[in-house]
C-alpha cells in the first residue's frame, strides 16, 4: 500500500484512508486477492495522477487484520475488526460459510453488522456480489449450502444489494466501478460537494467498446424477455445482463440522453444502468416513471429504476432533496398499483430510511396513495 507522495507537493489535504472490508466464504479465495489486486492498483494511480489528494484504499481482511485468540473464530473476528471501515464488500458463490452463534454463517453476521452501523451513519457503503459460474453436480452438503445462499440472496434482493457477475475470473470486472462509486458517494457527502455530475456531463466522449457492448446486451435482454418462460431462471439471466450493462456505464454516460428515448426496452434498462451508477437530478423523476408497470416497463425494469432511486438517495446532495422527494413520492404511487410485486415497495422503504437519515424524518413523508390511483389488478406479477 504505498505511503509515499513526490517531493514537492504541498500539504493542502489532511490524509484520508477509507477502509475496505471483505466478506465471503472460503469458496471465493479468488475474489478475495482479486480485490486486493485491484485496490492495489487504485493506491498506485492515486498517488501518481492525484497525489494532492492524499487518498489511500486499505484492504481489511481477516487475514491480515486479525490474530488467533480465545474464542468462537466469528466472535474473534468481531472482537479484533470492529465495524469502523468505509466500505463493505460481500461475495458469494455456492456457500455461505459457517453457521455462527448469531447467523446462518460468519459472511452474513459481518454483513448485519455493517448494516446495523448503516442505520445510525453514512457509512459503510454496502455491496454484495454473487458469482453465477456454473456450479458441477453438488454433494449433499453443498446443496444445503447453496440453499443457504439462494435464501440470502432473495433477502437482498428486497433490500437493492444484490450485484451480480458470470464468472470468478470476471469479478474485478464487476466490482471496479462499484468501488468507485462508493469512494466517489463517501467523499462527496464528507466534503458536502455539491455534486460532480457538472464533470460528468461534461464529458461527450463515447467508449466505442462500451456502446457496443450496451447494445448487444440491450438485445440480449430483449431475447431473453421474448423468448424464455417468466421465472427465477429469467430472472437470474437478466440481472445477469444488467450487472454487465453497469459495469459499461462508465464508457457510454454521454449516451444517456439517447437511451432513455429509445423505443428499445433494452436501452432504457442500459439508461437505467447509467443512472445507478451516476445518480443525476434532472432524471429522477424519468425514473419514478418507470415503475408503472406494466403499461410503460416491466415490472423489471421498474425494480432496476427503484433501485436507481435508492443510489440517487444515497449519493445526491442536499441540493436535490426537493427533487428527490418528488420523485420517491410519485415511484411509491406507482409501485403500490402493483402491490403484489414486493420488492420495488421494499426497495423504495429503503430508499425513504435512507432519505430520512441524510436529510431527517421531517424532510419528507410519503403518503400512501389514493384508492382511487390503485388497480384491481393483484394477480403476482412476473419480473
Amino acid at each position: 500500500m504505498p505511503t509515499w507522495y513526490p517531493a514537492g507537493v504541498p500539504d493542502v489535504a489532511q490524509p484520508r484512508t477509507l477502509k475496505v472490508f471483505i466478506a465471503s466464504p472460503g469458496d471465493v479465495i479468488e475474489e478475495r486477492d482479486a480485490l486486493a489486486r485491484l485496490i492495489r492498483d487504485i493506491n498506485d494511480v492515486l498517488a501518481f495522477l492525484a497525489p494532492e489528494k492524499r487518498l489511500i484504499l486499505e484492504l481489511v481482511r481477516y487475514e491480515t487484520h486479525a490474530y488467533p485468540d480465545l474464542g468462537m473464530p466469528q466472535d474473534v473476528i468481531n472482537r479484533q475488526i470492529p465495524v469502523n471501515y468505509d466500505i463493505f464488500v460481500g461475495v458469494m458463490w455456492k456457500r455461505v460459510g459457517t453457521p455462527t452463534a448469531h447467523a446462518p454463517s460468519g459472511t452474513i453476521e459481518e454483513f448485519r453488522r455493517a448494516v446495523a452501523r448503516r442505520k445510525t451513519s453514512h457509512l459503510p457503503r454496502i455491496m454484495f456480489y454473487f458469482c453465477d459460474e456454473k456450479i458441477a453436480i453438488p454433494s449433499p452438503d453443498e446443496i444445503s449450502q447453496i440453499t443457504e445462499v439462494i435464501r440470502f440472496r432473495e433477502e437482498l434482493s428486497r433490500l437493492g444489494l444484490t450485484e451480480t457477475y458470470p464468472a470468478h475470473a470476471a469479478f474485478t470486472e464487476h466490482v471496479r466501478g462499484g468501488l468507485l462509486r462508493a469512494m466517489r458517494d463517501i467523499l462527496q457527502e464528507e466534503s458536502r460537494a455539491t455534486s460532480t455530475l457538472s464533470i460528468a456531463k461534461s464529458l461527450d466522449t463515447v467508449d466505442p467498446a462500451a456502446q457496443t457492448a450496451l447494445l448487444a446486451l440491450a438485445d440480449e435482454y430483449e431475447k431473453i424477455r421474448r423468448e424464455m418462460p417468466s421465472g427465477s431462471v429469467r430472472t437470474r439471466r437478466m440481472t445477469a445482463v444488467f450487472s454487465q450493462m453497469k459495469a459499461h456505464a462508465a464508457g457510454a454516460r454521454s449516451l444517456l440522453e439517447q437511451f432513455m428515448q429509445s423505443e428499445s426496452a433494452g436501452l432504457r434498462l442500459a439508461a437505467i444502468a447509467i443512472l445507478q451508477m451516476f445518480p443525476d437530478p434532472d432524471h429522477l423523476q424519468w425514473l419514478a416513471g418507470r415503475l408503472q408497470n406494466p403499461d410503460v416497463e416491466q415490472p423489471f425494469v421498474g425494480y432496476m429504476a427503484a433501485v436507481a432511486l435508492l443510489e440517487a438517495v444515497r449519493a445526491l446532495p442536499g441540493s436535490a432533496q426537493t427533487t428527490l422527494k418528488a420523485a420517491l413520492h410519485q415511484a411509491q404511487a406507482l409501485a403500490e398499483t402493483l402491490p403484489s410485486d414486493s420488492n420495488r415497495l421494499d426497495v423504495l422503504k429503503v430508499a425513504l430510511q435512507e432519505f430520512e437519515r441524510r436529510f431527517g424524518k421531517r424532510s419528507v413523508k410519503i403518503p400512501k396513495s389514493p384508492p382511487t390511483a390503485k388497480k384491481k389488478k393483484t394477480a403476482k406479477a412476473s419480473p
